[in-house]
């Protein structure tokens, strides 16, 4: 068989997974991440995010918000949602935490991997915030400070329209191995971490705190990690590839 003919077969092999593969609405499904960082026990310092495994991969390219745009931020005595860091953690920019921020300000806190620059939501107010990634994404890993509180992710396709919706509730949250300690509280608390993947990718999300959420303390970032069926595909592909390499070296 030549080389032409077995890249021919292996490509007709990943369309027929393909085409078998049934069609479905694009849905959140959530899981559970190991999160690796820098912490060294300084709770008001900086806490770069290094890597987060899970389901037998290690991930570290991650995307990080470029765009925010505040859809709504209920005022009340403290900003409803807003910008805070760690004691002695280093600024996004020169204005540091704002208790009613812009969308910039948004933006600068949530567009880094400084697990110490987070946006702090406020008891029995509602905030609204539409994020955007410089690429397409399908999964996004959240952190939130107590393990106290729920938020929801809006998936959007291009034109705005919400996709599917998932609810980080209290319960699911699990210990991310730090604890942060901010300008708005008077000592460390731990951290924790969900994770939520899309059977598609997107490049914007919505992230909505309710009056009922308990003030979540979050931050986010994303990547687009590769199915495990499209992860066979290549391999299948590559597979056939240094096969023919082989028999053509052989002939």
């Amino acid at each position: 068989m030549t080389v032409k003919h077995i890249l021919k077969l292996s490509t007709g092999i990943i369309g027929a997974m393909a085409i078998s593969m049934p069609a479905q609405a694009a849905s959140f499904t959530g899981f559970n991440f190991n999160t690796a960082t820098d912490y060294n026990n300084d709770p008001t310092a900086d806490i770069f995010l290094q890597s987060v495994s899970h389901d037998g991969s290690t991930i570290s390219n991650f995307s990080v918000v470029t765009g925010a745009t505040m859809i709504e931020n209920s005022h009340a005595s403290l900003g409803p949602s807003s910008t805070d860091l760690g004691d002695n953690a280093t600024s996004p920019n020169s204005i540091g935490a704002n208790e009613l921020p812009t969308g910039q300000e948004i933006l600068d806190f949530l567009g880094n991997l400084n697990l110490n620059n987070i946006i702090d939501t406020e008891e029995r107010n509602r905030s609204v915030f539409e994020l955007e990634f410089g690429n397409k994404v399908n999964t996004f890993y959240l952190f939130e400070r107590g393990l106290n509180s729920s938020l929801t992710v809006e998936a959007l396709d291009g034109n705005g329209a919400v996709i599917d919706d998932f609810k980080v509730s209290q319960g699911l949250w699990q210990q991310a191995g730090y604890a942060i300690d901010t300008t708005e509280i008077n000592g460390a608390q731990n951290v924790g971490s969900y994770g939520i993947k899309l059977d598609s990718a997107v490049k914007k999300v919505r992230i909505i705190s309710n009056f009922s959420d308990n003030g979540p303390d979050y931050k986010i970032v994303a990547a687009q990690v590769p199915e495990p069926s499209s992860m066979a595909a290549l391999a299948l592909l590559g597979g056939g590839a240094l096969l023919a390499k082989r028999r053509k070296q052989a002939a």
